[in-house]
Parts: C-alpha cells; sequence; structure tokens
C-alpha cells in the first residue's frame, strides 16, 4: 500500500517536472507580461486620478460661478414673478367681479324665464283640465243620448251581439275577418 503512494508521489513530481520543462518559459514570459501590464495599470491609474483631482478642482470653481449667477438670476426672476402675481391678482379680482355680475344677471334672466314658463304651464293646464271637462260633458251627453234612443228602439238580439263583438274586437285591436282567418287556420293545424 505504501509503495503506491510513493509511485503516485513520484509520478506526481515527474508531471510537474515535465509541465515546468514544457511551458515554464511560457509560465515566466506570461508573469513577465502580466507584471508590465500591472505596472502601466498602476501609472494609469495615478495618471487619472491626478486628471480627475484636476477636473474637480476645475469643476468646483465653475460651479461656484455658475451657482452665483444663477442666484443672481434666480433672485431677479423671483422679484418679476412677485410683480407678475401682483397684476395676475388684479386682472383675477376684475375678471371675477365681471363674471360675478354676468352671473347674477344670467340668474335674474333665468328666473324671469322660469316664472313665464310656470304661467305658461299652469295656463295650460287650466285649459286642457277645461278642454277635458267640456269633452266628458259631451261624451256623456252623447252617451245618455244613445242610451235613450237604444231604449226606445228595440234591438233584435242578433245585432246587439253583432254590436258587442264588434266593440270587443275594435277594443282588442283586431278585426272580424282576421279573428276567422287565425280560427280557421288553427282548425287546419290541429286536423
Amino acid at each position: 500500500m505504501s509503495t503506491n503512494k510513493t509511485n503516485v508521489t513520484n509520478q506526481v513530481g515527474n508531471m510537474d517536472q515535465i509541465r515546468e520543462l514544457m511551458f515554464g518559459p511560457q509560465v515566466r514570459m506570461f508573469e513577465d507580461e502580466i507584471s508590465k501590464v500591472n505596472t502601466t495599470l498602476h501609472e494609469m491609474n495615478n495618471n487619472i486620478t491626478e486628471k480627475i483631482n484636476q477636473l474637480d478642482a476645475k469643476l468646483t470653481a465653475q460651479h461656484k460661478d455658475t451657482t452665483a449667477v444663477l442666484e443672481q438670476k434666480l433672485k431677479s426672476l423671483n422679484n418679476s414673478m412677485q410683480e407678475n402675481n401682483i397684476d395676475f391678482k388684479d386682472q383675477l379680482l376684475k375678471a371675477e367681479k365681471k363674471s360675478n355680475q354676468s352671473l347674477d344677471d344670467l340668474q335674474e334672466l333665468f328666473e324671469t324665464q322660469l316664472n313665464i314658463l310656470t304661467n305658461e304651464h299652469t295656463q295650460a293646464k287650466v285649459a286642457i283640465h277645461n278642454d277635458l271637462d267640456a269633452l266628458k260633458s259631451s261624451i256623456s251627453t252623447l252617451l245618455n243620448e244613445e242610451i235613450e234612443n237604444m231604449q226606445k228602439a228595440k234591438v233584435s238580439k242578433d245585432d246587439l251581439s253583432a254590436m258587442l263583438l264588434d266593440l270587443a274586437m275594435q277594443v282588442n285591436g283586431t278585426s272580424l275577418e282576421g279573428n276567422i282567418e287565425g280560427m280557421l287556420q288553427e282548425q287546419k293545424e290541429n286536423n
């Protein structure tokens, strides 16, 4: 068992030597290149940091100048807005007074028109009531006359049944011919 471990250890050692022979110069060359790249990156990082610091100082100075100019413009704009605000409030008050007056005028006109329409409606209602009463009276008179005429005149049973049948058809909104045709049609379908 220990010989197997020794063999494996020897083989691993041999493998390391073979790797060193095959890839050793290339690995060292890569390590040198990586070292050079790291040095270059470090120099570039230092240069970039220095340039960023210079830009930061320059931008800070520009920012201060721009802030001062903007604050001055903001003060000027604020003063102008206050003046415009006062003018706007004055114009708004004038417009509000005008609109309130117009609304009052419109309300008065509306109330006048409403009163006129209410009066016309009341008069029309009274006229329709009077017309309906007159119509009821004339219908009542006609019916009474017809009843008296019917009481005076003898009506045969056939005439009376025909008249009642005709009246029932008119109330239903149908005609005698239509009902007869419908009944014949039903009898044909049932047979």
